[in-house]
């Protein structure tokens, strides 16, 4: 599967952290870096376009409503 370098890093800093919830400023934290200060949607964009490059894995990412995401492996 072909990501963008972001994508990349969120697959597997969610990966690394499997089963976990984390928090959008979690995500943003260890993805985009403590220097960051863009909008918190920003994880739900890449989610969406990371959902849309894993094809029928696509349900492995899940939604935490109010609080973020995780991913079931």
């Amino acid at each position: 599967v072909a990501l963008a370098p972001r994508e990349f890093d969120l697959l597997c800093y969610l990966a690394e952290h499997r089963n976990q919830a984390l928090t959008r400023a979690q995500l943003l934290r260890a993805v985009w870096g403590p220097s960051y200060h863009g909008d918190s949607r920003t994880v739900d964009t890449h989610i969406k376009m990371l959902r849309s490059s894993l094809g029928k894995y696509r349900d492995k990412i899940i939604t935490l409503r109010g609080l973020g995401y995780k991913i079931e492996l």
